[in-house]
């Protein structure tokens, strides 16, 4: 067996079908398949057992109570066979050569514990994907993780010894279980990005509030002065946490996330989500900030059909 591939699900949708026919169609086959549904109060439960009866390589496992993704994935990291651990979201869709791409990328490479890859912002038809591309070697990786996640997690495979030996995702970060698990990883080991795109990455914006990115950005802080400072308690991480985003522009952040969020919904031509989104976002920021947006809006728009006018 080449490797595990780990997949938590909760209340997928209709993306979940595209999501395990990705990985069962790999040009690798010889893989185990851990897909660990988390409660899902949707029909989750029963497309996995669907696809379970049709292919031995799927292994599914349903909790009767949610746990949470931290949770989920050291259960899940525990339970993989095999000691190379590929993850993969509900939403998101593996290109075929993902799984050989990456194994033969990390067996050689002993002290190399988390390698992510280039992705594809997935667009409304493929032609509209964009690829994202990041720093690739460990010291160009741990000096960009100082600002931000340079490392898509549904993208990576792992070395599972290592990553259980650092204790796993700690679901006390949360929302950045992954950041605050690559900064940890990065000061004992080597991590990577393969420079080729593996994964079109759906841009969801299920549930997406901006009072939620504030939200976020909170356990990011937490992360990050975790990393600078890892003797610290939880409590004082709470603290200094609260302090660090009570000196941050939330209303410019805010503003910042709204226009960036909009401006890639618009290039990859998924024109109702940017929509939905502005009009979300404009209930939660004051006039003068919605009178911005509304005009990076129109500016972003104008260039996507400026883009498209050149297609072929």
């Amino acid at each position: 067996m080449k490797c595990s591939v780990l997949m938590p699900v909760y209340n997928a949708g209709a993306p979940l079908r595209t999501a395990i026919e990705s990985i069962l169609t790999q040009d690798e086959p010889d893989f185990e398949f851990l897909i660990i549904d988390d409660a899902s109060r949707d029909a989750s439960a029963e497309v996995i057992r669907e696809y379970a009866a049709r292919d031995r390589r799927i292994r599914p496992i349903f909790h009767r109570a949610n746990r949470g993704l931290a949770a989920t994935l050291n259960e899940g990291l525990e339970e993989c066979g095999s000691e190379l651990v590929i993850r993969m979201d509900q939403d998101d869709e593996s290109l075929p050569s993902r799984i050989d791409t990456q194994t033969r990328f990390l067996e050689p490479r002993g002290d190399v514990a988390v390698a992510g890859s280039f992705v594809y912002h997935m667009g409304k038809r493929p032609e509209y994907d964009r690829m994202v591309t990041m720093p690739t070697e460990h010291e160009e990786i741990t000096r960009a993780l100082l600002d931000g996640n340079c490392i898509y997690h549904p993208s990576v495979i792992l070395r599972k010894s290592k990553i259980l030996a650092l204790g796993g995702y700690r679901p006390e970060f949360k929302n950045a279980e992954d950041y605050d698990l690559w900064m940890r990883t990065g000061r004992i080991y080597r991590l990577a990005n393969i420079p080729v795109p593996l994964l079109r990455y759906r841009f969801s914006t299920t549930g997406m509030t901006l009072s939620q990115k504030w939200q976020q950005m909170f356990w990011v802080q937490m992360a990050a002065i975790s990393h600078r400072a890892p003797d610290q308690s939880h409590e004082q991480l709470l603290q200094a946490a609260t302090e660090a985003m009570q000196r941050l522009d939330k209303e410019w952040f805010l503003q910042q996330v709204a226009m960036g969020t909009i401006d890639e919904l618009t290039r990859l031509r998924l024109w109702r989500d940017a929509i939905k989104v502005f009009l979300l976002f404009s209930r939660e920021l004051g006039p003068g900030r919605n009178f911005g947006i509304a005009r990076h809006v129109a500016a972003s728009t104008c260039s996507a059909l400026l883009r498209d006018h050149r297609l072929p």
